[in-house]
């Protein structure tokens, strides 16, 4: 008898689909350069990763993080809040709240930490949290840990937002309320409407934001995040980031002009408190690509360049893929079998992509993700288009009954 008998029906679906090789994640990679990868001894185009800006292998980066662990040691050997607090960090946190405009920066150890522990310090008993429904998980897990009351609107949809604030203040006008937003969407690739989200201010006094930006810094604004596209970063609230993508390393972090509710936050959240530090080779990491960030805006201009060239390419090649304007290209699918069956297929023909499936994406609307890098050359672009279009080719027929369909 299994200990834990309300899982055993999940544990059946994917040894299922390990035996009949339709298993596709956990991938081990064998090294790694950058633009490819080799996995089990085969050299592969890597379009699957959220390493934007090419940076996780920069002799600069990699230097630098040696650099730190030398100085500091492997690891932090705690939490910053009892273990002592190494100055990479704090450094990390003066250089990311510059870069995105804020006047101070909380780092977390992981992006996901950040937001979870982040809202039961922002939001009280039957206060509103209005997210888009597309938001990422560690926001609903956050917020899941208040005792506010969470709300969602329709994707990008303004005016459905509006409309749950409406409702909410007709009975609990004394109470706070927090609207929630992604700067770029993980799986789509679109770009949060923020200039009109953050225009509900006006409408709406007391009314905060908080932005996940974690696949727009570094990408959007001239790499200082999707806010500073739009030129509204003075009316975000509350923005977060991680380092885990375009800055080539891990962690994540917190940044407000509330300097005061940062320093409540330094001192009540749980994920920061009762959790190691970031290890001091992965803060040094992350503030060595801010820096680059800073400083080398072309690296953000190629990746747009490779963005649209690959876009353009899949088009041209009838590979169905969302209209967005992030650096996401969602190949649509739909059939989840499906999805995994093209990945395996352009593996091994030489390109790594993996699909994401409910509950990343809704039922039925499997996608493949792809994201290609600063450090991806055209001959990588047209390598991968060119198998793309091969292996689509091979399952046009099927492909076609299940693909027409818009997220």
């Amino acid at each position: 008898m299994s200990i834990f008998p309300t899982k055993v029906d999940f544990v059946s679906y994917i040894k299922k689909r390990k035996s009949e090789g339709q298993y596709v994640y956990f991938r081990e990679i064998d090294a790694c350069s950058g633009p490819t990868v080799h996995v089990d001894g085969k050299r592969v185009v890597m379009v699957g990763s959220n390493d934007y800006l090419g940076l996780a292998c920069d002799e600069r980066v990699r230097e630098a993080a040696v650099a730190a662990m030398c100085r500091w040691g492997t690891g932090p050997s705690g939490s910053r809040f009892l273990c002592g607090n190494m100055g990479v960090i704090s450094e990390l946190e003066e250089a990311v709240a510059d870069l995105v405009g804020k006047k101070k920066a909380l780092v977390h150890t992981t992006g996901f930490m950040a937001n979870s522990g982040t809202f039961p310090c922002l939001v009280d008993q039957g206060d509103l949290v209005l997210c888009d429904r597309e938001s990422h998980a560690s926001i609903f897990e956050g917020v899941s840990r208040t005792k506010g009351k969470m709300y969602t609107f329709r994707h990008n949809d303004v005016e459905s937002a509006r409309k749950k604030i409406a409702k909410f203040d007709k009975e609990n006008s004394d109470k706070g309320r927090v609207l929630v937003t992604e700067g770029v969407f993980s799986m789509s690739g679109s770009v949060a409407d923020l200039p009109n989200l953050v225009a509900l201010k006006k409408e709406y006094p007391g009314l905060q934001v908080f932005l996940d930006d974690a696949h727009g810094l570094g990408v959007m604004g001239k790499g200082r995040g999707t806010a500073a596209h739009f030129g509204v970063t003075g009316e975000i609230d509350v923005m977060m980031g991680t380092f885990s993508k375009a800055f080539a390393s891990v962690g994540g972090f917190i940044a407000s002009d509330d300097t005061d509710w940062l320093e409540f936050l330094k001192h009540r959240s749980r994920t920061l408190m009762f959790s190691a530090a970031l290890p001091p080779a992965s803060a040094a990491a992350a503030l060595e690509s801010c820096r680059i960030i800073a400083e080398e805006p072309e690296r953000v201009e190629r990746l747009w360049a490779n963005t649209a060239k690959a876009r353009a390419g899949f088009k041209e090649c009838g590979v169905p893929v969302l209209e967005a304007e992030g650096p996401v290209i969602a190949v649509m699918v739909g059939d989840e079998t499906l999805a995994c069956e093209l990945s395996l297929k352009l593996l091994d023909r030489g390109v790594f992509v993996l699909p994401a499936e409910y509950p990343a994406v809704a039922p039925g609307k499997a996608i493949l993700r792809v994201a290609f890098t600063s450090a991806h050359e055209d001959h990588h672009i047209d390598e991968v288009l060119n198998i793309f279009a091969e292996v689509m080719g091979e399952v046009s027929g099927e492909f076609a009954a299940v693909a027409g369909y818009a997220c």
